[in-house]
């Protein structure tokens, strides 16, 4: 349901400062026997490592323990701002992950049928498995970015991760050469990777890839449309798009991503 980033903001927010604070809230959620460590970093650790360990794991109320966390800590906020603003990082990992973060708790804002999540986690893999390291660098800068509000910085990164993407793509698909950019999505496509009955890439701009790579390269201003929704847009699309391509050159070319790993 929740990305790790998520898991860790949920559990910062929590904002345990004294001992006292994380036994009252461990013995709340039924925690003793999980909470571990001497200091309270130690111990907000441990409860980080448990939630993402135990995912099925539920409240006190029986709902999804992340979920109970942060109706918890919506409950004990006593702060002039607004809850989104008090915690502006675990408002926009929970917006990442397709929930908005209310004054009593948080909102789902995707359809349940859509494996968002999961297809982010398998994305991580994927590109840890096949050694598409810089790729996987400029995602976790853009995932940053993005939680930080830096809207501008996560848009960059994020084409910056499509372009590395495809460089890589290209090597195990079609070799080493010094192609631009453009010729490497044209290779791409000659090769059969990108597929043309799918309308994947029609050489005239039209195809979806094409359109794809537009979309996060627009030109200009856009008064009147807002700077987090577009950015959140991009990285679900971004998410869902690659992934699909990741999943591709897992399936298909694992004899020359093997011949690609550095010995």
């Amino acid at each position: 349901m929740f990305s790790r980033t998520t898991i860790l903001e949920i559990v910062k927010a929590l904002n345990l400062k004294t001992h006292d604070e994380v036994e009252r809230f461990s013995f709340a959620f039924s925690l003793d026997d999980v909470v571990s460590g001497r200091w309270i970093k130690e111990k907000e650790t441990s409860i980080a490592k448990y939630i993402i360990s135990n995912p099925e794991a539920k409240g006190p109320n029986g709902s999804a323990l992340p979920i109970e966390i942060i109706e918890y800590i919506a409950k004990n906020h006593h702060g002039f701002d607004p809850l989104p603003e008090s915690y502006t990082e675990l408002a926009h990992s929970l917006d990442r992950d397709g929930f908005e973060l209310t004054e009593n708790g948080i909102r789902r804002q995707l359809p349940q049928t859509l494996p968002l999540v999961e297809q982010e986690d398998q994305l991580i893999a994927l590109l840890l498995k096949h050694s598409f390291n810089d790729a996987k660098g400029h995602y976790s800068q853009a995932v940053a970015a993005h939680a930080r509000g830096e809207w501008a910085s996560a848009n960059a990164q994020l084409r910056t991760f499509v372009e590395s993407f495809i460089d890589k793509a290209h090597t195990i698909v079609c070799g080493e050469t010094n192609d631009s950019a453009n010729q490497k999505r044209i290779a791409l496509a000659k090769a059969g990777f990108f597929i043309n009955e799918y309308n994947e890439f029609l050489f005239n701009g039209t195809g979806f890839i094409e359109g794809f790579w537009k979309r996060l390269h627009p030109q200009g201003s856009h008064p009147g449309l807002s700077e987090q929704s577009d950015s959140t847009f991009r990285l679900h699309l971004v998410i869902i798009v690659v992934h699909y391509l990741m999943k591709r050159i897992d399936e298909h070319y694992s004899t020359q991503i093997i011949e690609d790993v550095p010995r």
